[in-house]
């Protein structure tokens, strides 16, 4: 008898252990749920205001420079352009411009692939022999709203 108890209790305690851990569980998925936020780049120092400004942003180191999250393109005025992302998640991202001076969509170049049209990264992100690194271009959002100045 006293086994049965012992048993019953146990079952009891560990329900109640389980019942906890899902409370807490979905507590802290609901204090979680704003993950979005509005991201605007501002791109200063152009030489020209000729075409338009392609901005890219990247999530991962894997796909930087090769397969962009999101992107959008704005005209520019005196030197500067700004776009705003609306509904980005919280994360880890890096941002490559480069300004579309003829309007085709692609960023032309030269002999070796080298750009012939103005080109920029997040943080001031540059490269050597080579495109800008991930982990210099590399930024956080985890605030609702984020901005980050690229600077030609």
């Amino acid at each position: 008898m006293k086994s049965i108890i012992t048993i019953i209790a146990i079952l009891g305690l560990s329900m109640l252990n389980t019942a906890q851990k899902t409370i807490n569980h979905n507590s802290i998925e609901s204090s979680d749920t704003a993950t979005s936020c509005s991201l605007t780049v501002d791109i200063v120092g152009l030489d020209s205001d000729d075409g338009t400004i392609q901005v890219a942003i990247y999530n991962s180191e894997g796909t930087w420079l090769s397969k962009r999250f999101l992107g959008l393109t704005s005209k520019i005025k005196d030197g500067k352009a700004t776009v705003t992302f609306t509904d980005v998640p919280k994360g880890i991202y890096g941002i490559s411009t480069y300004q579309d001076e003829n309007d085709n969509n692609k960023l032309d170049t030269r002999i070796f692939g080298i750009p012939s049209e103005p080109y920029a990264s997040s943080r001031g992100a540059k490269g050597m022999f080579g495109p800008p690194k991930w982990k210099d271009a590399k930024f956080e959002v985890i605030e609702s709203t984020h901005n980050e100045v690229i600077k030609y």
